[in-house]
């Protein structure tokens, strides 16, 4: 008895140590991490931002915006995914603008270079602020109609604008779009915050400061991007330095990480707002009660929004196009810059 008492209290002590030194370590490294993140956020937007571009007032944000191509081309809007901004197309819009197109790419908070104008606490990430902030941008080019493309986790905004404002686009282009779907197609579902990162963010349990810890010391640690990005591609050798470095290029934002720690405990809850653009049975509505044209443009060995996901899409917007881009994966643009952009010009049309 006495030696089974004594393994138990061995056993305990162990644990307890094991326990106590984890801790440490994630102390330690979010130390390390939070340390660097605070030398590196230091730059403004205005100090960051390519020479060139324009913030446009989206009421609660200035949005940054770059521009390509003819002033009197038809209008193409690109809008980018989760971890992107609109230096992240890399050669797509100058092929676009090539093509005799007017190219505006733009950057949704909190990437890139758009800043918040009312303040951090509360303010509204959620897929229909971000819809009518892009919308917000078409209005301020006075171009009429445009062709919106939307990819990964912009194309929620996207849809989300066109099924808000259908008359403002002449054809909507959803790329690898990342709505909160299933892996089936199931339709998006409103989930508690669970244990992980989706805890960790929830703002009714962590503080800002703690937030901005966990993703200082994750999402924007440098030397975690390439590895973080090649987890969205089929072709791994797209992850190019250059590449890389584009995508880290607001890192010295001040105050990025907490910024994107305030977005991400709102997506984490992406499927419990009331936009119609998650509702399957309002989205088939809309798509029967206006002619806007719709294109998917799916990567066949996309492991993040499998193109499983493509067929629900098409069975709740009847009409809906899908082109199969095969070999590649969640990110086509930089898979295969020219396979895709010839794609793309084939699907919003000749100038």
């Amino acid at each position: 008895m006495r030696m089974i008492q004594g393994l138990v209290r061995t056993t305990l002590v162990v644990a307890v140590r094991v326990v106590l030194l984890a801790a440490l370590l994630i102390a330690l490294w979010l130390g390390v991490t939070s340390a660097m993140r605070m030398l590196r956020e230091q730059a403004s937007p205005a100090t960051l931002a390519p020479t060139g571009g324009r913030w446009i007032d989206a009421g609660d944000a200035r949005i940054y915006t770059q521009a390509w191509g003819p002033t009197d081309g038809p209008l193409v809007v690109l809008v980018h995914g989760t971890g992107a901004w609109s230096g992240t197309w890399f050669e797509l819009p100058q092929a676009l603008a090539s093509a005799g197109w007017r190219v505006v790419a733009l950057d949704l908070p909190p990437f890139g270079m758009s800043e918040r104008v009312a303040p951090a606490l509360g303010f509204d990430y959620s897929r229909a602020a971000q819809a009518r902030r892009v919308l917000s941008v078409i209005d301020a080019l006075e171009t009429g109609p445009v062709v919106l493309v939307g990819h990964s986790f912009g194309a929620g905004p996207a849809l989300e604008a066109a099924v808000q404002s259908p008359s403002r686009l002449r054809k909507l282009v959803l790329v690898d779009p990342a709505l909160g779907l299933g892996a089936a197609g199931e339709a998006p579902a409103c989930t508690p915050p669970g244990p992980g990162l989706a805890w960790l963010l929830e703002p009714a349990i962590a503080p800002r400061l703690l937030r901005a810890s966990a993703v200082s010391a994750t999402a924007t640690l440098p030397p975690l991007t390439g590895h973080w990005l090649g987890g969205f591609v089929h072709r791994r050798e797209a992850v190019t330095p250059q590449r890389v470095a584009a995508y880290q290029h607001p890192f010295a934002r001040s105050d990025f990480s907490a910024v994107l720690g305030d977005w991400a405990a709102g997506f984490a809850q992406g499927g419990c707002e009331t936009a119609a653009s998650l509702q399957p049975e309002r989205l088939t509505a809309w798509a029967r009660a206006q002619a806007l044209p719709v294109e998917l443009l799916w990567g066949e060995a996309d492991t993040v929004t499998p193109i499983a996901q493509a067929k629900a899409l098409q069975a709740w917007m009847p009409g809906a196009r899908l082109h199969v881009l095969p070999g590649l994966g969640h990110i086509p643009h930089i898979e295969d810059p020219g396979a895709f952009s010839a794609v793309l010009r084939e699907v919003i049309g000749a100038r």
